[in-house]
């Protein structure tokens, strides 16, 4: 009997199938030593799981990234020019910046490589190999393989591994849409912010003047001998409220430009923020119906719906055999050649494979993926309910805030007339005292604070059911934009 000795056995492989074009990323990335390709990789220096997690700084230093520091006082503006010029600019000034959106592009064209990967499966493989040894009678020699394998016919293996991967691929689309309208939302509610921070600095501004005119005529009645060294006490001290008040608002004004400025990604201007646009016209040609399907949330429960059905279909595709074209052709050289018949032979034949018994891996695997779609057809109804909901209520507090701004405009007219009067009889009638004017000129202040506050949180609600009903990127003219090298359909 002829004893066969195997020496090397190297088997090289070549894959065809259609791919895209792949685009370079760089820049950021730790440079992690990578492991051993072979089998000495087990003798490797590894992390190990059971020991304690490592600090900050530790944790840095086996990464190998380089430190990220940022300013605690972030640099000021260079001037007006910095700045967008109106709130839209503003936020397709955020989304062509944000990493998050970057991330989530990046991880979009993954996906769309591994439908490439998947439709792979409809292509022939080409594999080339040589095998190298001695034979003991025939000396030693080679023996090159060339083969070739198309899938005829497999039940939906591959197809239904296709429809997973283009599920994922869509997933990550309305991920992608998802992460946009936060971003939008952020940056909008973030500019809202200094625009109402701004307003009542103004109005905490104005009060402490007026409370000082208040204080200045005291002092000038008192010196006079028209009333007490009381009132001028009074005063002083409302002045001063006003004026601690109008610091917090200042300390507050300046937080909300850093947050808005990391948004951003550039210095927010020293000048004022203009008024924004009224939203109220798209709400209200809606005509109170709305597509729960427009929202990014809705479609990535959906997709998850369709990627559950793909894996199911393949977990059912397993059961059935797979019908392939073999074809190879193989040749000897060396030594081993001149003892075969033939230097070179072909074959050409069908195969059909089949898994017979997996220990029950397959049942428990399909039992898990109709589980699987199951609760994901849940999720859909579960994420409608929720949008919904929250539909409902921000449409409930615009309508509630509109007629709310209508009482506090017709309020600050009524306090104006009344500030005139008790300012009128507390110089020339004597029936009013001092308390009285300063309450009525705080009064206006609260009352023109109030109805700052109401137009902003109107423009927020406005902005949140946008948001929610998926047509933030058309209010704010993003649709067939290019937002970091993706044109965003409608």
């Amino acid at each position: 009997m002829k004893k066969i000795i195997i020496i090397l056995h190297c088997i090289l492989i070549t894959q065809y199938s259609f791919a895209a074009d792949q685009k370079l990323f760089s820049g950021g990335e730790p440079a992690i030593n990578e492991a051993p390709a072979g089998f000495w990789g087990v003798f490797s220096k590894t992390p190990d799981p059971g020991t304690l997690p490592a600090g900050g700084s530790a944790l840095a230093d086996k990464l190998q990234i380089n430190p990220a520091e940022i300013e605690m006082q972030p640099a000021a503006s260079n001037g007006a020019e910095s700045f967008p010029a109106d709130w839209q600019a503003a936020i397709q000034l955020a989304v062509n910046h944000h990493p998050s959106i970057s991330s989530s592009i990046a991880t979009l064209e993954s996906s769309g490589f591994t439908i490439d990967a998947a439709k792979a499966g409809y292509l022939p493989s080409v594999k080339a190999g040589i095998t190298t040894g001695r034979q003991q009678d025939e000396g030693s020699g080679h023996i090159a393989t060339v083969g070739l394998s198309q899938m005829l016919y497999d039940f939906g293996k591959t197809g239904s591994a296709v429809d997973q991967a283009s599920a994922k691929y869509l997933r990550q689309q309305a991920t992608v849409l998802m992460q946009i309208d936060t971003i939008i939302e952020q940056t909008a509610l973030a500019l809202n912010e200094v625009y109402r921070s701004t307003q009542l600095l103004d109005n905490s501004k104005k009060e402490v003047k007026a409370l000082r005119d208040i204080l200045a005529l005291t002092q000038m009645r008192a010196d006079a001998g028209a009333s007490t060294r009381v009132d001028p006490v009074q005063a002083q001290a409302r002045v001063e409220a006003a004026q601690a008040e109008q610091l917090d608002l200042e300390i507050k004004l300046q937080q909300q430009k850093y947050h808005l400025q990391s948004l951003l990604g550039q210095p927010v201007a020293e000048k004022k923020i203009s008024a924004p646009i009224s939203l109220l016209p798209l709400i209200e040609r809606q005509n109170a119906r709305i597509d729960l399907n427009r929202n990014p949330t809705i479609l990535v429960a959906q997709a998850d719906a369709a990627v559950a059905l793909a894996e199911l279909r393949n977990y059912k595709a397993q059961r059935y055999p797979t019908l392939s074209l073999e074809a190879n052709t193989n040749k000897y050289i060396g030594d081993i050649a001149d003892y075969q018949r033939h230097s070179q032979y072909q074959n050409v034949y069908l195969s059909v494979n089949s898994t017979l018994y997996q220990g029950g891996a397959l049942v428990a695997q399909e039992s898990a993926s109709a589980r699987a779609l199951e609760a994901a057809r849940t999720t859909i109804a579960s994420k409608k309910l929720e949008i919904s909901d929250q539909q409902r209520n921000y449409f409930q507090s615009v309508t509630g805030l509109q007629k709310n701004i209508s009482l506090l405009t017709r309020r600050m007219k009524t306090i104006m007339e009344t500030r005139s009067l008790y300012r009128e009889q507390y110089l020339s009638l004597g029936n009013r005292n001092v308390l009285d004017l300063l309450n009525a000129e705080q009064e206006i202040s609260r009352a023109q604070q109030d109805l700052i506050n109401a137009r902003c949180d109107l423009w927020a609600s406005s902005v949140n059911y946008l948001v929610v009903t998926g047509m933030a990127r058309e209010a704010f003219d993003l649709n067939n934009k290019v937002i970091q090298g993706l044109r965003i359909a409608p």
